[in-house]
């Protein structure tokens, strides 16, 4: 299941500045080849200070596009027994936030800020663009097991707040509820990616692999299923055309998804 990569690990752990609690680099110029047209990842898991002020865009350049999106949500409540997280799943006031249960909902705070970077498709005006989007803003289609932020394509007939992208990319905020399943295609030439970052989410048809939070995964194939049972669950999907190759990377046989090596 796990890759190794010339012993260079992806995540390059960040000494944390102001409001920022932990920062993580999951792709960057040691491992980018592997994620085209994705070259740059990282995430800041941010203290209830943060705001939008405190991030620095990067210089403009002509060959990449970057986009900004600041999660928002709830905060850890203590643990709950069974019998009370079985209660609270069921109640109106509380609210499950890829894992993230607080029995207050009017508390607030930042969660997670992420900045992605993408290759320009050669010949098109999408150099120098920059997004920042918050996760309350972006349009969300509700499922029977899942609310789907769109930031980037297009899931359930409604448009993100990107609606066509030269490369196809779909960029998806997912939250499963507890006991939520939600499944998705994708073209099997694209480079797709899911970062979990609430509760435990489980891929494939009968949930034979779950992982928790701060798992970058890889997709393997078209079809991407997840689901998620006591915690609740909450990842990014990222899928796109590569650039420089005209084949999908292998993945092990019978694997969904390939978690890339920590």
């Amino acid at each position: 299941m796990e890759q190794h990569h010339e012993n260079r690990s992806v995540w390059w752990e960040l000494s944390s500045a102001g409001p920022c609690m932990l920062m993580r680099r999951l792709i960057n110029r040691h491992n980018q080849a592997l994620f085209d047209p994705f070259y740059w990842l990282a995430v800041c898991y941010c203290s209830p200070e943060f705001d939008r002020a405190d991030i620095i865009p990067p210089p403009v350049q002509p060959q990449r596009e970057t986009l900004n999106y600041l999660v928002t949500g709830l905060v850890d409540p203590p643990d709950l027994e069974d019998e009370q997280m079985a209660q609270a799943a069921s109640s109106r006031w509380v609210t499950v936030l890829g894992g993230l249960k607080q029995a207050d909902p009017t508390q607030s705070v930042y969660v997670l800020n992420m900045e992605l970077w993408m290759h320009v498709v050669p010949g098109t005006d999408g150099g120098g663009k920059r997004w920042e989007f918050e996760s309350e803003q972006v349009p969300l289609v509700r499922t029977s097991g899942a609310e789907v932020r769109i930031l980037c394509g297009e899931f359930g007939h409604r448009q993100g707040k990107i609606a066509q992208h030269p490369l196809g990319t779909t960029i998806l905020d997912v939250t499963l509820a507890p006991g939520g399943i939600w499944e998705y295609q994708v073209p099997p030439e694209n480079t797709t990616l899911l970062y979990v970052f609430g509760g435990k989410v489980c891929f494939g048809k009968d949930a034979q692999v779950c992982y928790g939070k701060d798992s970058l995964l890889r997709v393997c194939g078209t079809d991407v299923i997840t689901a998620s049972f006591g915690t609740g669950g909450r990842f990014l999907l990222f899928s796109a055309r590569p650039l420089t190759r005209k084949t999908p990377l292998a993945c092990p046989a019978n694997d969904c998804v390939c978690r890339i090596k920590k």
